[in-house]
């Protein structure tokens, strides 16, 4: 057990930083500090659709439309739903989420009163840590692609036409943001503050599950898909544990989104993402296998990858530098102390 949940320092920080609250406290806390932060990372994009409710040609005809009865409540709503889901709006939405992460950032900071290196970020490690990561995100996502083609799950379509790599960079930027933001929610916080007064097998597992659910609203989601999304969770967990820094899970979690929608040009739970430097499709009759409109993470083919990868990382030895020694580490004072 020591093995799967060692000891590190982060947590072990954490631990002498700040006390915990019970469970269903912890997790009270956690949903209310996530929805006060979806809430104002929304706004910025409240605000351009708002702008574009009343300047843009394409949607006042189309609201001109629905007002004049030529076009039905659910054409409507496709419509808008079409032209909210282009490019411009989800690079937007990508880069809200760094809205969301100064937030936990805050909280975790002034109202748990525990540093930034309690959540992962660890000076030292940065760089290495972060293109290990960026590398592995890339290989796991690939390999589950490799595994479609083999089983004929997916057609590749060849490379796209007059590729827009502006807006691809801003995508890689984008989902750098995004990727981070849902590690140091789920992980950074949400799993380190319960790990406080909880064993860590419940810290890892709540916070998976957690990670899963958060899901659920997506397009076109299956249970499979929340499935491999859980496991997806666990595995950046077991990560962090093993590698005593939140820098690798960002860079596995922000290359796989990455890769997946702008190289491969394949949904990204169940987001449609059409700027992509090659195209590949789903062969519905293998929806299975690929997880069909919802992107690879609804398919066999992840869960073969997160699995092969859950058991690869049990077996991983913890990185030394950042096991806890109890006999000789120095006294921790709470990062803010209360007056």
């Amino acid at each position: 057990m020591k093995k799967l949940f060692p000891k590190t320092n982060m947590f072990e920080e954490a631990k002498r930083q700040s006390k915990g609250h019970f469970v269903i406290v912890e997790i009270l806390l956690f949903l209310l500090v996530l929805l006060v932060a979806e809430i104002v990372s929304s706004l910025p994009i409240l605000a351009v659709e708002l702008v574009d409710m009343t300047s843009n040609p394409e949607i006042l005809d189309i609201v001109s439309k629905f007002n004049a009865g030529e076009i039905t409540m659910d054409e409507y709503t496709a419509e808008m739903a079409a032209f909210q889901t282009n490019g411009i709006y989800l690079v937007i939405q990508l880069f809200c989420t760094g809205i969301t992460t100064l937030m936990i950032f805050v909280y975790c900071r002034f109202i748990e009163k525990r540093r930034l290196s309690t959540m992962g970020f660890r000076k030292k490690t940065f760089l290495p840590e972060y293109l290990v990561g960026m590398v592995i995100g890339t290989v796991m996502f690939s390999l589950a692609v490799g595994i479609c083609l083999i089983f004929g799950a997916l057609n590749f379509e060849g490379a796209v036409q007059n590729i827009k790599w502006g807006i691809i960079g801003l995508y890689f930027v984008g989902f750098l943001l995004q990727g981070m933001s849902e590690e140091v929610t789920f992980r950074g916080y949400f799993m380190v503050s319960l790990s406080r007064r909880s064993h860590m097998a419940v810290a890892v597992a709540l916070s998976s599950i957690a990670f899963g659910c958060a899901h659920l609203g997506n397009s076109n989601v299956t249970v499979l898909a929340v499935v491999n999304i859980c496991f997806f969770g666990l595995f950046e967990a077991l990560y962090i544990l093993k590698r005593g820094n939140i820098w690798g899970v960002c860079g596995i979690h922000s290359l796989w989104n990455f890769v997946q929608g702008n190289f491969y040009g394949i949904s990204v739970s169940g987001v449609i993402d059409p700027d992509s430097i090659i195209k590949m499709t789903p062969v519905y009759s293998k929806s299975l296998m690929n997880g069909g409109d919802f992107g690879l993470e609804g398919g066999l083919a992840v869960t073969i990858v997160l699995v092969i990868s859950i058991i690869a990382i049990t077996l991983t030895k913890t990185k030394a530098s950042e096991i806890f020694d109890e006999e000789s580490a120095p006294i921790i004072e709470p990062a803010i102390t209360e007056e």
